[in-house]
């Protein structure tokens, strides 16, 4: 996993530990996101176990300190988003569906280790499985966030987003990543 980890934070990348949910996660993870810190307690082992999606939990010196959850998906895009000759309205996709990392380990870095795993883990599945990009629905407030970590707004699906919502301000961003990108 490639570690953008603030030296600083007193942990670095060998103490972390990345666990495959399998039960109820453990207490006390708070990502001062209600709706991360809902799915995490109240969704994922179920989503997990009716095979909806799987959840990775990041353990820094034995704290759950994030989670990944991840799902397949597709994404349409324009003409113009797409390489010359690609006639497939929708491509493949691992979609990172929930992220988050506990308050106290917030600014260390580990959100940004949190991608670079799932762009790891969809750059290796995507052989096996046929998967061109990783796609998220950003809050907004993370749209500039996202888009440091390589990815850029899926315009077909904003645009039908926004003309759905007349107040946009709190839809959800569409954005990808192009796996080619990785290679």
């Amino acid at each position: 996993m490639h570690s953008f980890y603030d030296p600083a934070a007193g942990w670095s990348e060998g103490d972390i530990d990345v666990v495959p949910l399998d039960g109820e996660p453990p207490g006390g993870f708070d990502c001062g996101r209600a709706e991360q810190n809902e799915y995490l307690y109240e969704r994922a082992w179920r989503d997990h176990c009716r095979r909806l999606s799987a959840t990775r939990l990041f353990f820094v010196k034995g704290i759950l300190a994030g989670y990944l959850t991840t799902t397949a998906d597709l994404v349409e895009l324009g003409t113009r988003e797409k390489d010359p000759g690609i006639r497939y309205r929708s491509l493949p996709a691992i979609k990172i569906a929930q992220l988050g990392v506990d308050r106290r380990f917030a600014g260390c870095g580990l959100g940004q280790s949190l991608v670079a795993y799932a762009l790891t883990f969809a750059r290796r599945e995507c052989a096996r499985i046929g998967a061109r990009y990783v796609t998220v629905d950003a809050k907004p407030d993370l749209e500039g966030w996202y888009a440091r970590q390589g990815f850029v707004r899926n315009r077909v699906v904003q645009k039908r987003r926004e003309e759905a919502h007349p107040d946009a301000s709190g839809v959800p961003i569409s954005m990808r990543f192009d796996l080619l990108q990785m290679e």
